[in-house]
């Protein structure tokens, strides 16, 4: 059974293309800035899932390299390129052949401008070193400045076209992708949350146990499955139950009591309790279909706490 969650979805703010260059290397452009508005969502970060950038990266027949390393950083003072900015994540990004989706996760970010509107300024993409540039062998090239060669739809003068392009062209446009909790799906998994569970992974990961307890087991979706067509996450951990269920364990009901007993007192005996999964928790999912995102949840698919029964 799935549970879809609530997806919004927050094309960049049209504008003329900006540029962040330090003022100590004035020669190209080393950054581009993106900008949004997230204002009509409530001032609350709660119910924030998961928040994406997403830019799709067109060729650059011009680039003199076919890959370039790119950061991503929350702008923190407007119009300071000195001011100290928030690093987010950095990759290495191909500047020519096929265009190209770039994703970075910006919950936290994201999750900032929900609760303090007046730290919304921006995302900023830069080259690794804006002030210098490289050789092959890692050498510094003198009195040369490392340009962005990485190129994006919708950075490179083409907003004078947004105003009458069809919106399936505007999908390709950067945007922020944010996932949020519905409200009764909130209150469900905080009430969940404060229900006491002798058997969870609060206890069964921080405690050396022998007997039935959780026991963390990762998977990875591509590696372990040979699932792609999940973008995110790339794995969870699923958990499993595991160990004996001697008679003061298992008291889940009379039954699985009276048959704890019974095997204890009769230990050649195959009747016993088993130790299974009691209490089992959601997993949300990103997928896409052609250049739609879809966010669906899988129900019963991470194993919180367990039970002799």
């Amino acid at each position: 059974e799935y549970y879809a969650k609530e997806i919004y979805k927050f094309n960049m703010i049209n504008g003329l293309p900006e540029n962040n260059d330090l003022p100590y290397c004035p020669k190209g452009t080393t950054s581009k800035v993106f900008r949004f508005n997230v204002s009509i969502l409530e001032k609350n970060a709660t119910n924030l899932f998961r928040a994406e950038f997403r830019a799709l990266r067109i060729p650059n027949p011009s680039a003199k390299r076919n890959e370039q390393r790119i950061e991503l950083y929350q702008i923190l003072q407007k119009d300071d390129p000195k001011a100290k900015q928030r690093y987010i994540g950095g990759k290495n990004v191909l500047t020519k052949g096929t265009p190209e989706w770039v994703s970075f996760d910006v919950t936290e970010t994201v999750r900032e401008w929900l609760m303090y509107r007046q730290t919304n300024l921006g995302l900023e993409i830069s080259v690794h070193c804006p002030c210098h540039t490289f050789r092959p062998n890692g050498d510094i090239i003198e009195n040369t400045n490392e340009v962005l060669e990485v190129k994006f739809k919708g950075m490179e003068g083409d907003f004078e076209e947004l105003s009458r392009v069809k919106k399936q062209k505007e999908q390709l446009y950067p945007h922020l992708i944010l996932m949020m909790l519905p409200p009764h799906r909130l209150d469900a998994h905080s009430s969940s949350r404060r229900r006491k569970r002798a058997l969870d992974t609060n206890y069964c990961f921080n405690n050396y146990e022998e007997n039935c307890c959780v026991r963390p087991l990762y998977i990875n979706f591509r590696q372990d499955l040979g699932w792609r067509w999940i973008h995110q996450p790339e794995g969870y951990y699923a958990n499993f139950c595991s160990g004996p269920c001697p008679y003061l364990r298992s008291a889940d009901t009379t039954h699985s009591s009276l048959l704890s007993l019974y095997n204890t007192l009769n230990p050649e005996a195959s009747a016993s309790p088993c130790c299974v999964p009691q209490d089992l928790e959601p997993l949300t999912i990103l997928y896409y279909v052609g250049r739609s995102p879809k966010v669906e949840q899988l129900s019963n698919m991470v194993v919180k706490s367990c039970k002799c029964s």
